[in-house]
């Protein structure tokens, strides 16, 4: 049916580069859309791709798509049209690149959304440039014309008494008027039926959609309450889950219906033959009847019960074959809550690992608690559930009540009296340890003794299969946490073997990520980068089930470790972990995205805001300095004592020796008073100080000795050593060339030659590639402690600005100015430089002066760094 206020509204969007078409179910958005592609006129139209939306839709795939339809764009020349169907179902990262597209190169794209609800785009800007045009549902709302050719069609009846009421009651809407009219063609008197229709008062979209579904034959309603709840449902599956053979038949004849069900790929969707949705097989129903089947299914009745029967045989056969996908869900859908329970008991941990999506699950604990309450042999996959989503306060419900029964059904809880070796109890208990909740240590080892067992004695690993590939997960992420890092690859490595096993891809995916920290950690920096390679590529797989906060874990290992390699990777420079970045369980992550952070600050020159973050424990108290872990709490001190060096900061340094000492870290101990040393000038302490942390490193992470080796080369140097200067030099690029592990080179000793120096003429005789580029990257590149010295506010400097002074606005030229001072340059130079006059120059100096409340230059600096202006 042609739709004019809408074509016309779409012919005048046809240049803009987004076109968003906002309207409810039913109301005809596809149809009219697909109506307008056959009849316009406009050669925009041409060769328009249809694209089908839903969580597959990555930026890169819809990337593709738009690109490819962009040959050459010239201003006679615009892109081809792709129209993207139910676009609310795109992912959020989706939309932000069509949002950054719109706003960054609106000329690269033409594009039409087609939603239920209006999508996250920007609009006002856009919409003045002409970008972006919004069309609201009401201009699919139909013409009174529209309406009665639409009602006379369905209802088959020119009856001005049945096109009136139907229209009156259906107010516009497409589907229901439809709907209505189909219904009305059933009824023996259709006029005495459309006034009854005018005094109903119950809503439209159930009514009549059940109305409709009551003149189906007894087969059509039996298929439909089979099959209504898939989203795609093909012929074989119609004819399974009815247990009907004549299914296809069935669906044909429902399709003839119109807005009843329809065909995947059908003609209406306009669909290219070279679309990537185009060819889908299967049928689909419309959403309205979706909802009055479910109605129909909760009311219970003779139909009820025996779709119900039939969709449990049909199961009931696909988990015997170990098939599954989607078995859940239609259990729950068609109303058999104590089948669906059955299901999750048997297959429990497995469908929710691989659908990582445990949405489900909550949704039937929400709905059947009666069933979910007598059924403790389904808690743990619900409580594994809650775990992958981050539900905290859900897991610890579960994790008690697990907990309980143990306690009460002791002896009856495994099979053949194997009273404490439950793998689910052992689970449950490190997940209340990564909770804070119960003591790590006693937790762990009855982890170990579980596992053990599991894996020496027949009985106990039959009983714990299941749960085994989850145990062995999180016992080596409780084992990181406590820094016994070779226990936990062992027992990583164990859970990547038993999670393929097993068919849980997900899940070793998810312990490789945690197994890559544990390499970082134990300072086997390419062997992180690798196993977070491969965990990066299996995770963003097309399709590809994932637990959550993997990618951010593999990202976080994989820079962490590629931070320190020379040169510096390029995708330092953009902020990789979007949204939430951390299981709130995962503390050992939690600690290096803490590190992170500041070592992000530190390469903007935010020394200050660095300390800040390293001397807090952000949001999470279990992070402070006394509650972590040795090796973490050693690293973590490490971490401050450079960043204290950087700021020059003394009495920091005294602290941190003193700590780290009192901890037994006597390298570690003695490298912060080798850097204690050096900043006060005092050459040969230091020297003495990093041969000491040399010989005694205690920790891999961070590399204590190949630091004090560095240091020491430069300190020998200065002081007339140069045959030993040269001897620590190259045992420093020794025992970094596995790791490329550039740190130690950066330059850390301030009273020590400069390490490019050290490096150039090193790199003079047969070198290694890994000397080669740390002497290329050095090349012309002063020390790390000489950039930050005349940015950087001391802790005097910081004490002696008031905290009440705000931060001066600077204009761009008086921070050109300001930079300039701060490197020494006389007026002259900074006329020169910025080819202004001298005079010039002393205005903006003065304009400077009095913002920074400062009467001299070495004044003005000071205040520039404690406001983080240089």
């Amino acid at each position: 049916m042609p739709r004019p206020r809408l074509w016309q509204r779409l012919d005048e969007a046809a240049d803009g580069s987004v076109t968003l078409v906002v309207a409810p179910a039913g109301a005809g958005k596809t149809l009219g859309v697909a109506g307008w592609l056959r009849s316009t006129a406009s050669a925009r139209a041409d060769g328009a791709v249809w694209v089908r939306a839903d969580e597959t839709w990555t930026p890169e795939r819809l990337g593709a798509v738009l690109d490819a339809r962009v040959p050459v764009v010239t201003p006679d020349r615009s892109p081809s049209l792709v129209v993207v169907d139910d676009a609310g179902r795109l992912p959020a990262a989706t939309l932000r690149h069509i949002d950054e597209r719109l706003n960054s190169s609106p000329e690269s794209m033409r594009i039409v959304l087609l939603s239920r609800w209006a999508l996250p785009l920007t609009r006002l800007v856009p919409e003045l440039l002409g970008n972006f045009t919004f069309l609201r549902g009401d201009l699919l709302r139909l013409s009174p014309a529209e309406s009665a050719s639409l009602i006379a069609e369905h209802a088959r009846t020119d009856d001005p008494e049945v096109l009136a009421a139907v229209a009156r009651h259906a107010d516009g809407w497409c589907a229901a008027a439809v709907l209505a009219a189909r219904g009305l063609r059933g009824a023996p008197d259709p006029a005495a039926a459309a006034r009854l229709l005018a005094a109903d008062t119950e809503p439209i979209a159930n009514r009549v959609a059940g109305e409709v579904f009551s003149t189906l034959t007894p087969r059509q309603r039996h298929l439909l309450l089979c099959v209504a709840g898939e989203d795609a449902v093909s012929v074989p599956t119609a004819a399974h889950l009815s247990h009907d053979p004549h299914a296809g038949e069935i669906l044909a004849e429902l399709e003839d219906t119109g807005l009843l069900v329809r065909r995947a790929d059908d003609p209406a969707d306009h669909c290219p033959a070279d679309t990537p949705t185009a060819g889908a097989e299967g049928f689909r129903v419309h959403p309205l009847l979706v909802e009055v089947v479910r109605q129909r299914l909760a009311a219970g009745g003779v139909d009820a019960a025996r779709a119900r029967a039939t969709v449990s045989r049909a199961v009931g056969l696909d988990v015997a074959r170990g098939h599954l996908t989607g078995a859940f869900a239609r259990l729950v859908r068609v109303g058999a809550p104590a089948e669906a329970a059955d299901v999750l008991a048997q297959d429990g941990v497995r469908m929710v690992l691989n659908r990582c999506g445990p949405d489900e699950v909550a949704a039937f604990v929400r709905a059947e608690p009666e069933v979910v309450g007598d059924r403790p042999d389904i808690w743990f996959a619900i409580a594994l559930g809650c775990w992958l989503r981050d539900d905290v306060e859900g897991t610890r419900h579960w994790a008690d009540r697990i907990l309980d029964a143990r306690r009460r059904w002791s002896n009856a809880w495994l099979p053949g009296g194997l009273d404490g070796l439950d793998a689910t109890v052992a689970c449950v208990r490190l997940w209340r340890v990564a909770l804070g909740l119960e003591p790590a240590y006693a937790a762990v080892g009855h982890a170990k003794r579980v596992l053990v067992a599991s894996q020496t004695r027949p009985a106990v690993r039959e009983a714990n299969a299941e749960v085994l590939p989850v145990l062995a997960t999180e016992l080596g992420v409780a084992q990181n946490w406590l820094g016994e890092l070779t226990d936990a690859e062992a027992s990583l490595t164990l859970a990547v073997s038993l999670s393929h096993g097993q068919g849980l891809a997900p899940l070793g995916t998810c312990a490789l990520s945690h197994l890559a920290l544990t390499q970082y950690m134990r300072g086997r920096e390419s062997a992180c980068i690798e196993l977070a390679d491969e965990v990066l590529v299996a995770a963003r797989a097309p399709g590809a089930a994932k637990v959550r906060f993997v990618e951010a874990r593999a990202n976080l290992a994989r820079l962490l470790a590629r931070l320190l390699d020379v040169p510096t990777p390029t995708e330092l420079t953009v902020d990789p972990f979007p949204g939430v970045r951390y299981h709130s369980g995962d503390l050992c992550t939690r600690f290096w995205f803490r590190l992170w952070d500041a070592r992000q600050e530190v390469l903007a020159g935010n020394v200050a805001e660095a300390q800040r973050l390293l001397s807090g424990p952000g949001e999470c108290l279990r992070l402070t300095d006394d509650q972590l872990p040795e090796h973490l709490r050693v690293a973590l001190l490490v971490e401050r004592a450079f960043v204290a060096a950087l700021a020059s900061d003394r009495d920091t340094l005294k602290s941190l020796h003193d700590t780290l000492g009192r901890l037994g870290a006597v390298g570690e101990s003695a490298l912060v008073r080798g850097l204690r040393a050096d900043r006060d000038g005092d050459r040969r302490a230091a020297a003495a100080a990093f041969e000491t942390a040399s010989a005694d490193a205690t920790y891999s992470q961070p590399p204590t000795r190949a630091l004090a080796l560095a240091c020491e080369a430069q300190l020998l140097d200065a002081l007339g050593d140069p045959v030993r200067s040269h001897e620590r030099l190259i045992e420093a690029v020794s025992v970094t060339e596995a790791r490329r592990n550039a740190v130690p080179f950066f330059g850390w000793a301030r009273q020590g030659t400069p390490i490019e120096t050290l490096l150039r003429r090193l790199a003079k005789r047969p070198t290694t590639r890994w000397l080669h580029d740390l002497a290329t990257t050095a090349e012309g590149r002063p020390d790390v402690t000489t950039i930050y010295a005349s940015m950087t506010a001391t802790p005097s400097e910081l004490d002696e600005v008031s905290r009440a002074l705000a931060p001066p606005a600077l204009s761009p030229r008086e921070r050109e100015v300001l930079n300039e001072l701060a490197r020494g340059a006389t007026y002259a130079d900074i006329a020169a430089a910025l080819f202004v006059s001298e005079n010039t120059v002393k205005t903006h100096v003065s304009s400077l002066y009095t913002k920074l409340a400062a009467s001299r230059r070495s004044e003005a600096l000071k205040i520039a760094r404690s406001f983080h202006l240089l």
